[in-house]
């Protein structure tokens, strides 16, 4: 019987060393395409997983001998895991894992928009010392929405406690992450966070639900111009309406990790315009998905993951 795991994306080596010992044969192939994917999985009993392919049902049907499917960080929506479990193939996640970095990274992205870092040392390099237009606003004493109060949200929440804000937070399963334990954040309906926020972070997973959570409409409802935030996925802000609010002024800068579509090879003439529009606008940063890439979660998804296995 074979004792295959495929693993189809970068891993830290703990990982591969304690499937090694436990006895796994290791298919490490961190470039693997979908096509090559449904090939090799018929025989595997395991499969590791990132945001990188779409694990459906034509892979799942496929795999006759799998166990488990392991997912390094959050978000399920790429794995069809009704089906997967309805065949008694175990799915697991790791959101524990990259949740701190996750939370660090958005007020990195939110300190950067506020105090002009990123945009006034593009002007530097322009060989100009602006400094009146470069006045920032303090993040001390704002009031802070996260909209998703799941781990990220949870950890962008407790980064935020040195700050003297006041977070109010939105979540359609509000004791799902037992948020009791966050004395200091006020759970609130999400057309609260529209009127109030002044800062408004999204740490949502992508769901029929959620695909363009940030539409115009959702925009065209915040009445404090606030910073807004996202660090989860792509899909859930619409690239267009988000480019629409910068320029109407109905948001005060925008911080993204994540982005509609992340190939940037693959953009059509529309989607480059609204990137380049994006890019001009001095009160917008973009990150390439990092938030969750820290060294540390490096280490600890994979950890986390093996332990909800059963390997550690």
């Amino acid at each position: 019987m074979s004792n295959n795991v495929i693993v189809t994306a970068a891993v830290h080596p703990f990982l591969l060393e304690t499937l090694e010992q436990k006895g796994f044969e290791i298919c490490y192939e961190p470039t693997i395409s979908y096509d090559e994917l449904h090939l090799k999985i018929a025989d595997a009993v395991g499969l590791i997983v990132t945001t990188r392919l779409q694990i459906d049902a034509k892979i799942i049907d496929n795999a006759n001998s799998l166990k488990w499917i392991g997912r390094l960080g959050s978000g399920m929506e790429l794995i069809d895991t009704a089906l997967a479990e309805a065949k008694g193939i175990l799915c697991v996640s790791s959101p524990e894992g990259n949740c701190t970095a996750v939370g660090e990274h958005s007020l990195g992205l939110l300190l950067n928009l506020m105090h002009r870092i990123h945009s006034a040392y593009g002007e530097i390099k322009m060989g100009q010392w602006i400094r009146d237009d470069n006045r920032g606003d303090e993040l001390t004493g704002k009031k802070v929405g996260i909209i998703g109060f799941g781990h990220t949200g949870a950890a962008f929440a407790k980064v935020l406690t040195g700050f003297d804000v006041e977070i109010l937070a939105h979540d359609i399963y509000p004791r799902a992450l037992g948020w009791q334990q966050f004395p200091h954040v006020k759970m609130v309906q999400l057309e609260t966070i529209q009127q109030e926020a002044e800062v408004i972070s999204l740490h949502l997973p992508l769901t029929p639900l959620t695909k363009h959570f940030a539409n115009t409409h959702f925009f065209e409802q915040l009445k404090q111009q606030p910073y807004f935030l996202s660090t989860c996925r792509g899909g859930v802000t619409s690239t267009q309406a988000m480019l629409e609010a910068l320029q109407n002024q109905q948001i005060r800068g925008a911080g993204l990790d994540v982005l509609e579509n992340e190939r940037l090879d693959s953009y059509s003439h529309a989607e480059r315009n609204n990137l380049e529009a994006l890019m001009a606008l001095p009160n917008f940063i973009l990150t390439p998905h990092i938030a969750g890439y820290s060294q540390e979660a490096y280490f600890k998804m994979s950890k986390i993951l093996l332990k909800k296995l059963g390997l550690i």
